[in-house]
């Protein structure tokens, strides 16, 4: 147990110092934007010496908290990643909350936990511990793209990352229980070696497929793209920013973790689902960007585009199978 303190340890800090960072904030005035974002990356800031001192580990794939939690170099890279992103938007914000004259506290504190939770999703080893991270930093994102209230833009943007997000996450949540029903787990590992062992059954193939569309919602891909470019034009500019690389990238990595591994004796069925998707995404993205007049929508269909050059990534490794990655990303001797 001491183990899985430890190694659940960045999470515990970064959790802990964003409820402090969040009610400071309700404590201060206004005026206080720089000593509670100066806080705010300090305390990104402190989750990183676990990390760091975790990839050193003798072990990089222990699997802790009952097989639902790994701590590995995969992870790890991720993390820190994260993190980084997470305190540029930080620096980038405080003159726009300033400007704008918004409480810093609330702001500063939901990306921490948005942060949360792509740490979560990128260490998850079963698709239950997954489900809970992807949705920590769903919600927080949410309030986030809506957080200037004062603005129309604003509201709509959250109002439809909200609706879409929502349908996607019920799409997501009944993919996830065919899987459990036809499985008749959610540990990554036990189900890769099930579905290289048994029969697959129908069930099980649309349960995928409905995971897969979740996950390219997720990471905008075409067609399920449509909430990007209204998103990033309505949220505040640095949250277009975070939007664009932490959550896409916990977006990626979690679909790396579960279709390489979880779902890598199937790679015949569902590549086939993921390069159609990435060949539109790549296509729509850059023919899309060509005629926006909004410089925050072109860079919306920009993104688009580059989901869709990094799925070709995953639908090539694919070909591997698992075993490809498994020395180096998410063994589990």
């Amino acid at each position: 147990m001491r183990a899985d303190l430890i190694a659940l340890l960045p999470e515990l800090v970064l959790t802990t110092l964003g409820m402090v960072v969040l009610l400071a904030g309700l404590a201060s005035s206004k005026r206080r934007h720089g000593a509670l974002g100066a806080g705010a990356v300090l305390a990104l800031a402190a989750p990183g010496w676990p990390c760091g001192w975790r990839a050193g580990a003798t072990d990089p794939a222990a699997r802790l908290f009952f097989g639902m939690f790994a701590l590995d170099h995969f992870a790890v890279f991720f993390k820190v990643l994260f993190l980084i992103a997470s305190g540029l938007t930080i620096l980038l914000s405080l003159d726009y909350l300033e400007r704008n004259d918004y409480r810093p506290g609330e702001y500063l504190a939901l990306i921490m936990f948005a942060t949360v939770g792509m740490m979560t999703m990128a260490s998850g080893t079963n698709l239950a511990t997954i489900y809970v991270g992807l949705e920590l930093m769903a919600l927080s994102t949410y309030i986030l793209a809506g957080y200037f209230r004062r603005e129309v833009k604003s509201h709509e943007a959250a109002a439809k990352y909200f609706v879409l997000g929502a349908l996607s996450s019920g799409i997501l949540l009944y993919g996830l229980s065919l899987v459990y029903g036809t499985t008749g787990t959610l540990d990554l590992a036990v189900l890769a070696a099930g579905l290289k062992a048994g029969t697959v059954t129908t069930p099980t193939l649309v349960g995928v497929a409905l995971l897969a569309c979740g996950f390219l919602f997720k990471v905008a891909a075409v067609p399920f793209h449509v909430w990007t470019p209204d998103v990033y034009e309505g949220a505040p500019t640095p949250i277009t920013a975070f939007m664009s690389v932490g959550p896409k990238a916990a977006a990626f990595a979690m679909f790396l973790r579960v279709f390489l591994w979880g779902f890598g004796p199937l790679d015949g069925q569902w590549r086939w689902l993921v390069g159609g998707a990435a060949a539109l995404t790549m296509i729509w993205g850059n023919v899309a960007a060509l005629t926006q007049d909004n410089v925050k929508r072109m860079l919306a269909y920009s993104s688009i585009a580059h989901a869709g050059y990094a799925l070709v990534g995953l639908v090539a490794a694919g070909r591997r199978g698992p075993r490809a990655c498994s020395s180096t990303c998410w063994s589990t001797r």
